[in-house]
């Protein structure tokens, strides 16, 4: 469990809140958990503690050198590029029969835009990572605290 990556999300918090909080900081990088109290058990502190570490250093890495390789490395990604084309073929070839009516044309559109919102996320989530390297080098050296609530 030490070398499982975090979620995108958990990660995203715990980015967001280091920026607001390393204006402020005076010593060295500190990360406090809150978790519910329901969940824990003997050891998981310090799992998390190096699941976070992990986590961190990987993305460090990651972030640099592999971060738009990871946005277009799922499968949804391809089948929604390929989606977005035969769409958007399918809507000119509809236009192209001057049947007056273009609504199917825009239905065709329209899908082929929807099938785009899941790379785009990914695109976008890891321009954001890369943006974000320099608080993952801080916060992969950062003290990690869990306070169970």
């Amino acid at each position: 469990m030490e070398r499982r990556p975090l979620s995108d999300e958990a990660r995203e918090r715990i980015v967001d809140e280091w920026t607001q909080v390393r204006k402020k900081a005076t010593g060295p990088p500190e990360v406090a958990l809150r978790l519910p109290a329901g969940e824990r058990r003997d050891g998981l502190d310090e799992t998390i503690a190096a699941a976070v570490h992990a986590d961190m250093e990987t993305m460090a890495v990651d972030s640099r050198r592999h971060w738009i390789r990871r946005s277009f490395r799922p499968r949804e990604s391809k089948i929604g590029i390929v989606l977005f084309f035969i769409a958007v073929t399918i809507a000119a070839l509809i236009d192209y029969g001057d049947s007056g009516d273009s609504f199917f044309g825009q239905v065709f559109v329209v899908l082929s835009w929807v099938a785009l919102w899941g790379p785009a996320y990914r695109v976008i989530t890891a321009a954001s990572f890369r943006f974000a390297r320099k608080y993952f080098i801080e916060l992969s050296v950062a003290d990690v605290r869990v306070d169970w609530d």
